[in-house]
């Protein structure tokens, strides 16, 4: 594609281009500049975004499905064709506990989709969430499905996956985890902590050996108290730590995630949906796997009452961020595309509207509402198209 987006609010690193140019040539971003600095050449597509906002398209690495289709199985084909409409240009397809017969089936098959996959949003992996987790921490998961983390557990993941795990979440206390996060770090697998009844000085052991993100930041972890900071201490005081945060003001209550926009700045927070397969459906009863879930049309939560993955997708969480928080369209970009792209390896590529990268785009409107969504220099969603 060669194409040329004019007239828009254009979000750099440097600031915001009013009004902005984005030249895209093939797959990746020519130019950036204001309109005044460079003309559209002459034969190119031109897209007018005037009265629009241009953003790195959003990048969710905690998400586990949208629209009645799960990440987990076949149902990813589906995953990477609706997320575009949502502004999510990549993203990580996460698991969740299941009988380990089911992961033995389910995910050979989200690797046969991710070998070929659809037109849509880009899945940089899989995130394995579960089932290496506390017992004492285990959200909606069942404990019963739960298994120690190993070296050896790692390669069976990987071998299921066609060596597509780029992300693993885990409960470090729990058997073996220590010992394996090297190997985790040796063979290019972010290691997450989640679903964790850890003690501070245990994360602080767990930093030490590459431990470099949380999931899920103040859920299914040990609290903060000022005589046991636990796990959400830990992630606040540590500089090392990315703080995924679900953005959707039911999970984390307004006032605490300023607490931790506050502790870890905007360059230290991830933004995620942790959406579930059921997420932006009617309110009803679904099944996700084993699971019944209740869904009002806000919350997903499963019948006594815990929270079962989030009903709003990033571009709900991304406008919270604005609205309900106070952060303005740059910041707020920084948490949905810019931190989760350099979270999981990506930095130098995805995450920013700079010359040299991927061509992933999202175009909203004045309310922050997604119009145009383009990945990797090809328009694969439009509003009302």
């Amino acid at each position: 594609m060669a194409a040329v987006l004019v007239g828009g609010k254009v979000c750099t690193p440097e600031g915001i281009l009013e009004p902005g140019v984005v030249l895209i040539e093939g797959e990746n971003i020519s130019a950036v500049a204001h309109e005044r600095q460079l003309q559209p050449p002459p034969g190119v597509e031109i897209v007018d975004a005037a009265g629009s906002w241009v953003l790195p398209g959003f990048i969710d690495v905690h998400i586990h499905g949208l629209l009645g289709h799960d990440c987990m199985g076949l149902g990813l084909a589906d995953v990477i064709r609706g997320l575009p409409a949502f502004g999510v240009t990549a993203f990580m397809a996460t698991t969740v506990t299941r009988p380990a017969v089911e992961i033995d089936a389910l995910i050979p098959q989200m690797a046969a989709v991710l070998a070929d996959p659809p037109s849509g949003a880009r899945c940089l992996g899989i995130h394995v969430e579960g089932p290496h987790l506390s017992p004492k921490r285990p959200g909606m998961a069942n404990p019963e499905w739960f298994l120690p983390l190993s070296c050896a557990e790692l390669d069976r993941f990987q071998e299921l996956a066609a060596g597509s795990v780029s992300m693993l979440t885990f409960a470090p206390e729990e058997g073996a985890a220590m010992e394996t996060m090297p190997y985790l770090v040796e063979n290019d697998v972010v290691p997450v902590i989640g679903h964790s009844d850890a003690d501070f000085e245990l994360v602080e052991r767990a930093v030490a050996l590459g431990l470099s993100q949380a999931t899920h930041t103040f859920n299914a972890m040990s609290p903060l108290h000022h005589r046991a900071p636990g796990v959400a201490g830990a992630v606040m005081a540590l500089p090392q730590i990315v703080a995924q945060l679900i953005g959707d003001g039911h999970h984390v209550h307004a006032g605490a995630m300023k607490v931790l926009l506050n502790a870890k700045g905007v360059e230290g927070t991830c933004l995620i949906s942790d959406a579930a397969p059921f997420a932006g459906l009617p309110a009803g009863e679904y099944r996700w796997g084993e699971y019944r879930v209740l869904v009002d049309g806000e919350t997903s939560r499963l019948a006594d009452g815990t929270l079962a993955g989030a009903h709003a997708l990033l571009d709900s969480g991304f406008r919270n961020l604005i609205n309900l928080i106070g952060l303005n369209p740059a910041e707020a970009s920084q948490c949905a595309s810019t931190v989760p792209a350099k979270s999981v390896g990506f930095g130098d590529r995805k995450g920013q509207l700079l010359p040299g990268y991927d061509a992933d785009i999202a175009v909203l409107d004045a309310d922050f509402w997604p119009q145009l969504t383009i990945v990797e220099g090809d328009v694969v969603w439009r509003a009302h198209a």
